[in-house]
């Protein structure tokens, strides 16, 4: 196992966009060493769980908040052969380019508008973007903005901060405002060496 840095720690202290900025300029070149030292699954989990929901791995997908590319490379392992992916971090991008999983990459702040159209997306999957100090509950109506009426949207939430940070109450309102339909919500280890733990929501845009 490789040695511990303290970024993972500096991880649950960012508190707006620059943070998170200057949090993964740093951290780029080593998360995926760090990461993968602490058992994080979370990619691995995610991908399974879209698997279940979208037979047809050909559909084209985007990896929102891809970081380092771990998620696209769990796709990729899975049989996904379209994804794109998009980043807050142009660092965090740059590693992901190098694992040669992704057909497109773009930078862009998923806590406001990006500039990928309406309805353009199969299917999205989301894991490690909502948690703490980095992209709200409204960062959900943004991936379910971009993905195909139909589609699917997979998205991957801490646990600790599933109901008290408001993930889980922004679900239930989409539901009921008839813009998705929740599919599946399922409990999914995330960090096992940390004993951190998941909530995977699968939407269904109306």
């Amino acid at each position: 196992m490789p040695d511990k840095t303290p970024l993972f720690g500096k991880a649950s202290d960012r508190k707006n966009k620059e943070e998170v900025e200057d949090l993964f300029r740093e951290w780029a070149e080593t998360y995926d060493e760090e990461l993968e030292g602490y058992s994080y699954v979370a990619p691995q989990r995610g991908a399974a769980m879209l698997a279940l929901h979208v037979k047809d791995h050909d559909a084209k997908v985007i990896d929102v908040g891809c970081g380092t590319g771990l998620v696209g490379s769990a796709l990729a392992d899975v049989g996904f052969t379209d994804v794109d992916g998009l980043d807050l971090s142009i660092k965090m991008l740059d590693q992901a380019r190098a694992k040669g999983v992704y057909k497109e990459l773009f930078l862009a702040d998923l806590t406001g508008l990006t500039d990928v159209p309406d309805d353009v997306y199969e299917a999205a999957i989301c894991v490690g973007a909502f948690t703490y100090g980095h992209v709200g509950p409204e960062g959900i109506d943004e991936v379910l903005r971009i993905v195909t009426p139909g589609g699917i949207a997979s998205i991957t939430v801490n646990g600790d901060t599933y109901v008290e940070n408001g993930y889980r109450a922004r679900f239930d309102q989409l539901a009921a405002d008839g813009k998705c339909a929740i599919l599946e919500e399922a409990d999914a280890e995330y960090i096992l060496d940390r004993d951190i733990n998941s909530r995977i929501v699968v939407l269904k845009k109306a």
